[in-house]
């Protein structure tokens, strides 16, 4: 039996072209050697012609390799984990763009704040009041960069918004401390301008359908490279020094700068915007627009209410398990890794799913019943204080808030593009995201009191509040879409 299915392996890969093909007499070993060497150099072809559209002759060869050396057993997973959604050549340029923009934002995430106190000589105290400000800044800007967007050119202003990043992050390097603050301003203001535009720019470029999964894929690539940055600024802060924090700044200004260039190139020789003529055209103009649509409203408070998970195990944990359990401290970093590896695994596939707006109301409801699992596991930890229980309350927590934040911001998404008018995405995108923005200032704040006064209460009080968003959000859904307006010309 062993002999008769190793001459079926020689057989298939007799049949693959040259370079597989193996010598009368070669070794077992090399052989092998060679075919696995092959599979690496196919599969990189494969990866770089996904982004940039490499001919390519020998798929037919790849399939072969992959079905010979990993099975029918691996396919559900290759499926999963592939980038079908990055087709045309703006899905790509944006991909890689995003890419570029979270790998700069990684390398400072940890170490402008030490850079700011240490070299440009600001109290702590005065870089938490400039953080407070520059994220009360980020909140106006997101609006009026979309509604920027709906009458100019997306891609110009979006470039012109990294642009102006990319360049305060290099005046960090000779700036003093009172003008750090106002870069940091414009740094946290251009951000979450830009963050607007992109929406918009997506909710334009990508068919209806696959929106979603775009956007899935979009954040999945978003945070590997995050976590490439993180790593690279574990580095920079190994050092210390202050030149190697102004060469940090100086990577990631050229990587703002490469982020703004894809975006511009992907927005030249556009195909013109299909329209769908059988739905009502109702132009709407100004953001005033968007606070008399109450459904959206509402939506908005309650995507800003979900979005709380994604401070519960950056923010919320730590502080919990520091004052409230006793249990070895690197759990938390266990929790960081099963969070940013359970978006990556699992954000395209449930993107994948979510396809209209039932089934994104029914996403949130069971994201939202996650969250409020891993809200009630709090207390819970608390109570065990230590051993087998206090550990698994840590895991679940990790596990029940990923799942719930993949679920949430899938549906998110979804609920934004079916319900947003097409001329005014910008606008609707700005706006929606003030949620967010929202959440992040007040979710460091509300942990904080739970973990410095140890309550139960808080805990379940915001185990309510999960599960009654979730319901609330069907019905707000239900009511039909919005129409579609016609596009402003650029």
């Amino acid at each position: 039996m062993t002999f008769a299915r190793r001459r079926t392996k020689v057989k298939d890969v007799a049949t693959l072209p040259t370079p597989h093909r193996t010598s009368p007499g070669m070794p077992t070993g090399i052989s092998r050697c060679r075919t696995v060497t092959w599979t690496a150099v196919i599969g990189a072809r494969h990866l770089a012609r996904r982004f940039f559209c490499f001919p390519s002759g020998l798929d037919e060869s790849a399939a072969q390799v992959s079905s010979l050396c990993y099975g029918s057993s691996m396919r559900p997973i290759r499926d999963a984990l592939s980038l079908n959604e990055l087709k045309g050549r703006r899905e790509r340029f944006f991909a890689i763009s995003m890419s570029v923009l979270y790998l700069g934002t990684g390398l400072s995430y940890s170490s402008l704040a030490i850079y700011l106190i240490r070299y440009a000589g600001l109290a702590p105290s005065v870089y938490g009041a400039g953080m407070s400000f520059a994220a009360v800044a980020g909140i106006a800007a997101g609006p009026l960069a979309g509604w920027l967007a709906d009458r100019r050119d997306g891609h110009v202003v979006y470039s012109v918004l990294v642009w102006l990043m990319g360049t305060a992050t290099l005046a960090f390097t000779v700036a003093p401390g009172w003008l750090a603050l106002i870069l940091l301003s414009v740094l946290v203001a251009c951000g979450r301008g830009s963050a607007a535009v992109i929406g918009a720019l997506i909710g334009r470029a990508v068919d209806a359908e696959h929106r979603v999964p775009y956007r899935a894929v979009l954040k999945s690539l978003s945070n590997i490279a995050m976590v490439v940055g993180l790593s690279l600024g574990a580095l920079v802060l190994s050092f210390g020094s202050i030149v190697a924090f102004r060469i940090s700044f100086i990577v990631e200004a050229m990587t703002f700068v490469v982020a703004g260039l894809l975006v511009r190139a992907a927005g030249k020789h556009l195909a013109p915007l299909k329209t769908d003529p059988t739905r009502e055209a109702t132009p709407r103009t100004g953001r005033a627009n968007v606070l008399r649509d109450h459904r959206f409203v509402l939506l908005t408070i309650g995507n800003g209410v979900l979005t709380l998970s994604e401070s519960m195990i950056t923010i919320a944990l730590p502080l919990w398990v520091l004052s409230r359990m006793h249990v070895p401290l690197w759990l938390v970093s266990v929790a960081l890794v099963v969070q940013t590896g359970g978006i990556v695994a699992f954000q395209i596939p449930v993107g994948r799913r979510v396809t209209n707006v039932p089934t994104a109301a029914r996403a949130a409801r069971i994201g939202a019943l996650l969250l409020a699992a891993a809200a009630a596991l709090f207390p819970v930890g608390a109570l065990a204080d230590r051993g087998a229980i206090a550990v698994a309350a840590v895991i679940g927590i990790a596990l029940a808030a990923v799942g719930g934040e993949v679920l949430c911001g899938t549906a998110s998404w979804c609920f934004l593009y079916d319900l947003a008018p097409e001329s005014a995405l910008g606008r609707y995108q700005g706006f929606y995201n003030m949620g967010f923005d929202l959440s992040m200032i007040v979710a460091p704040s509300l942990f904080g009191w739970f973990a410095a006064t140890g309550t139960q209460a808080g805990w379940f009080g915001l185990t309510a509040v999960f599960l009654a968003t979730g319901l609330v959000l069907a019905p707000l859904t239900r009511r039909g879409t919005a129409p579609e307006a016609t596009p402003v010309p650029d």
